[in-house]
């Protein structure tokens, strides 16, 4: 792929920087100059342009996406494949991935994470309604917004369901940490519930700092995913609420028909966990116990009564025995063992047989007693009590009131019934005990102050606080991006449960972001134009150095960092003072490759074998460096980087020039 950056594709797409590198493909920021807006830029690279299995990849992901529209999901603007380089031109999405979030923040907060998981849950509802199966859900395909929203991306293995299931070899793109068991193991099916397990690895992750599985080889994680059982989240985090586990451990269930079935299924667990910390599903108590019966059942089919165990290989018969064909003393050690062993498995089964029966019988009779089934009892139809005040239906000679809960509710003034068992018109018997939800009114919240914090948290403390809200981006010259600015209604004020918060995020000044030229080593005279062209302002303080005075021997921000026009760059210049005399001043330059290292390397200069110069120095702050040489004659100069030859000069100190002898830059 020759160089592409500042060619325009269709005549209207701009290529303007290059921002990612992925397995077939290169990702570019650029600039859609019919629609005036900022674009990613996703071209497949030559070395997979000519292959099929890579183009059927690409043409996929292009179909996959160009069929969804959801805000959680990343859109796609064209799609350009009748040339050498396919490409396909998507929404540009500022921000970070998934996975440099997580390893950013070490542990997600639960609310935070929960908040983030319901996003890709909806994301994955969109897709599956309109069947699709992305089948490579990573936190390295997930893209964190400024503003706390996420974005799905990169559909490449993405399947239709009707369409055939992957191979093996095109299964090990994905990544083996995220990938469900029945696609390590290369099953012929793979549905939704596949991207289920891998939304259920990133909760794991977000919540714990660490993945589920890890092993030497992709290989050897691949069997994890399919024969081991993963630690508890909280058995690494006790402080990861019961309930976000339970939804964690039924999401990774390894069997598929135990996970969620259905993306929306999560989601509501997701958001009962979000209005309630504290709810309890049960999942993680229900997956152990079916564990521990599993192993029982491998107990005992390996002991089961009359089963010959193996005998190991170079292992001797029994005393007695014969081989095939032989008799047995009935007498022998072995024999008798065998048959005690025999009686006390009857025993143990008979005793639990008598044990059931009796249960059977003593449940039997309560149930009879409670429910009077031969005593004739009138019926009625449940009469309707929700919307009625509770203190006004209590006392009934047809029913008996049990108050389930007390709770806020908006729809419900205080003391008035909104829910009820059995609910009303079913036929039922006089004297029944109808359980009944008791309102205690609306429930009123004083707003906190959001300001300033991260906006992903604080959608989730409002959904924990039972608030729904909507975000409005908007420029603030002191809030960092993406983070909150404001709320409408405000700090003190009070709503009720259920209303809906505006929340302001910062997008940043708003000011217009100039690139930041490379003014390193220029004189200031020069450098101060350059910064003033691009709309730059410099503040300038100088510094004793070797370079010749005026030389810019540092900048901060550096070359290519963005900055709001108007913005100051502050450059360090070489002062006259303190400059050495010297009979001769050489120049070195350093490599690219070592100004963009950013390692520190020691510099020795020798003068016909002696040195005369010493210092660590980081090419990125210098590209070069002035070395005072003082002699007569003619003299050999050798340039020393990290204890090897570097360059070798010749230097006559009568005419003031220096010739090259050695040159060994391109080993460095």
């Amino acid at each position: 792929m020759d160089n592409v950056l500042g060619k325009m594709l269709e005549g209207r797409y701009l290529i303007e920087e290059l921002i990612g590198v992925g397995g077939m493909a290169n990702v570019y920021r650029g600039f859609d100059t019919a629609e005036n807006r900022p674009v990613a830029i996703k071209m497949l690279r030559d070395e997979y342009a000519g292959n099929d299995e890579s183009l059927r990849r690409f043409r996929n992901e292009s179909k996959a996406i160009y069929s969804l529209n959801h805000p959680n999901i990343v859109k796609i603007y064209d799609v350009l494949l009748d040339r050498q380089n396919p490409v396909i031109i998507m929404e540009y999405v500022q921000g970070i991935t998934l996975k440099e979030y997580i390893e950013k923040k070490k542990v997600v907060a639960p609310k935070v994470a929960a908040a983030l998981a319901m996003q890709l849950m909806l994301a994955l509802q969109h897709a599956h309604d309109n069947g699709i199966v992305h089948r490579d859900i990573k936190p390295q395909n997930i893209m964190v917004k400024n503003d706390g929203t996420i974005k799905v991306m990169d559909f490449g293995i993405a399947r239709f369901t009707m369409s055939q299931s992957r191979t093996m070899t095109d299964k090990a793109i994905g990544s083996v940490h995220y990938i469900s068991p029945e696609q390590a193991r290369g099953d012929a099916v793979v549905d939704q519930r596949a991207d289920i397990y891998s939304a259920g690895v990133i909760l794991f992750e977000m919540i714990t700092g660490r993945l589920p599985f890890e092993g030497d080889s992709p290989i050897g994680v691949a069997l994890k995913q399919i024969e081991d059982r993963p630690i508890r989240p909280r058995e690494l985090n006790p402080e990861i609420p019961e309930g976000l586990e339970d939804i964690t451990v039924k999401a990774m269930c390894k069997d598929p028909d135990r996970r969620y079935q259905t993306a929306g299924e999560m989601l509501r667990d997701l958001e009962k966990f979000l209005s309630d910390p504290n709810v309890l599903f049960g999942y993680a108590e229900l997956e152990t116990a079916l564990e521990r019966r599993t192993d029982v059942q491998r107990f005992m089919d390996d002991n089961t009564p009359g089963q010959a165990p193996a005998r190991k290989e170079g292992g001797k018969r029994p005393a007695g025995s014969r081989r095939s064909g032989g008799r047995t003393d009935p007498e022998t050690p072995s024999r008798r063992g065998r048959r005690r062993r025999k009686i006390t498995y009857l025993t143990v089964l008979f005793g639990i047989t008598c044990a059931f029966v009796v249960g059977t019988l003593i449940f039997m009779g309560v149930m009879v007693a409670i429910n009077r089934p031969f005593e004739k009892v009138p019926e009625m139809d449940c009469p309707n009590l929700v919307g009625q005040s509770y203190e006004e239906v209590r006392d009934s000679d047809l029913y008996t009131l049990e108050v389930e809960s007390q709770e806020f509710n908006n729809q419900y003034p205080a003391g008035v019934i909104f829910e009820q068992t059995p609910t009303s018109g079913k036929r039922v018997k006089e004297g029944i005990t109808i359980q009944v939800k008791v309102s205690t009114g609306s429930q009123t919240i004083t707003l906190p102050d959001f300001k300033d914090q991260e906006a992903a948290l604080v959608y989730a403390k409002l959904t924990e606080l039972g608030l729904k809200y909507e975000t409005v981006q908007e420029t603030s010259p002191t809030i960092a991006e993406g983070n909150v600015t404001q709320t409408s209604p405000g700090m003190n004020e009070t709503v009720v449960s259920g209303d809906t918060i505006t929340v302001f995020v910062s997008t940043g000044t708003g000011k217009e972001k100039v690139v930041v030229p490379d003014v390193m080593t220029y004189d200031l005279r020069d450098a101060e134009e350059m910064l003033e062209d691009a709309g730059l302002k410099a503040s300038v303080t100088y510094e004793a150095s070797t370079l010749d005075y005026d030389t810019v021997i540092n900048q901060n921000p550096k070359h290519p960092a963005r900055l709001d026009i108007g913005s100051t760059v502050y450059l360090t210049v070489a002062s006259d003072e303190v400059i050495p005399t010297a009979d001769y001043k050489m120049r070195v330059f350093f490599t690219t490759a070592m100004q963009e290292s950013g390692d520190t390397y020691r510099v020795v200069v020798q003068l016909d074998g002696v040195e005369v110069y010493s210092e660590n120095i980081d090419p990125a702050e210098q590209r070069s460096i002035m070395i005072p040489l003082t002699g007569e004659g003619s003299s050999i100069a050798d340039v020393y980087i990290d204890g090897s030859l570097y360059q070798s000069f010749e230097v006559n100190f009568e005419e003031g020039t220096s010739s090259l002898l050695a040159d060994n830059k391109d080993n460095f």
